[in-house]
Order: structure tokens, then C-alpha cells, then sequence
């Protein structure tokens, strides 16, 4: 399992397309979505079905960070009530006007493994304008969020994540 720990990654945000990048720390490349099992995966799904199942994904991915946790009043509320509609528009703004936010969790936050940081950048994801990438960044974010927020065993929770992900995927690629 090549990514279960946040310590194999810088993660630098882009300003213009208000998301963390993904670097691993040891090649200094770009995190490859293909080198872990949701990736393929995820586009896979992307090519057998319609952008809403990815986008259903990204929300579901969401949901298991415990998003009711999260004040409405929030950046992360505020993402979290976006995510929930189909309204790009609304998705646009609220990313622009949390991206202060976004850069400071995954600055500060992912550093210090603090859970509400990756819960912050899981919502965030969900409101990407690409479904693709928002399932591919929600996916990575919420196993960032069980890793953080392990009593113990933060990799076995991360892995335990991450076999959800690949599951919930699975049934969509056999789904009717």
C-alpha cells in the first residue's frame, strides 16, 4: 500500500485551481493515480458510466469524514452544503471564497495530521468542476482523514479506507 501515510507526500496548493498537488517526497513527481488501485479504478468507472457516478463518489467519499461534524457556518460547512447540489456555479464561489482556508489545512493542518484539515480538503474536493478529479482527490483526502483520526493503527485505518473505496467502486462497475 504505497500511500497510507502522509509522509510520503508534499502537498503544495495550487492557487488557480484551488486544490492541493500531490508530490511524493521521494521523487519530487506528481502523485500518479495509477499507482494505487483506486486509480485505475476510478477512471475506469469514469469510462463505463455517467460523470454523476463519479461525482456520487466524490459525496460519498465525503460522508465518511463526518461532515455533520463541521459547523454550517464554516469553510467546511459552507464546502459540505455545496457539494450537496448540483450547482457548479455555487461550487466555483464557495471554492474561491474557502481557498484561504483550503491553503491553510493543507499547509498547517495535513502536516500536524490534524483530522478536521483532511475533512476540510475531502469536502473541498467534492466541489471540483471535474468529477474525475474530485473523486480522485476525495478519495485520497478521506483516507488522509481516517489515518489522521486513528486512536491507533493509523495505517490499518487508512487501508481499511481505502478497501472502501475500492468496494464502493466495484459495485459500480457492476451495477446495471
Amino acid at each position: 500500500m504505497p500511500d497510507a501515510k502522509v509522509d510520503q507526500y508534499y502537498y503544495i496548493f495550487d492557487s488557480r485551481t484551488h486544490r492541493p498537488l500531490v508530490l511524493d517526497r521521494a521523487t519530487g513527481e506528481h502523485h500518479a493515480f495509477s499507482s494505487d488501485p483506486r486509480g485505475p479504478l476510478i477512471d475506469h468507472v469514469s469510462t463505463r458510466r455517467r460523470s454523476e457516478v463519479l461525482r456520487q463518489f466524490a459525496r460519498w467519499c465525503a460522508q465518511q469524514v463526518d461532515p455533520g461534524a463541521a459547523s454550517a457556518h464554516t469553510a467546511a460547512g459552507r464546502l459540505w452544503a455545496a457539494a450537496q447540489r448540483d450547482a457548479p456555479d455555487a461550487w466555483q464561489r464557495v471554492r474561491r471564497d474557502t481557498a484561504d482556508s483550503a491553503m491553510l489545512a493543507m499547509s498547517l493542518g495535513l502536516p500536524q495530521r490534524e483530522p478536521q484539515a483532511a475533512r476540510l480538503l475531502t469536502l473541498q474536493a467534492c466541489t471540483h468542476p471535474e468529477a474525475q478529479q474530485a473523486a480522485h482527490d476525495a478519495a485520497h483526502m478521506s483516507e488522509r482523514w481516517a489515518e489522521f483520526s486513528a486512536p491507533s493503527a493509523p495505517a490499518e485505518e487508512a487501508h481499511a479506507m481505502r478497501t472502501r473505496h475500492i468496494d464502493w467502486l466495484l459495485e459500480q462497475v457492476y451495477a446495471p
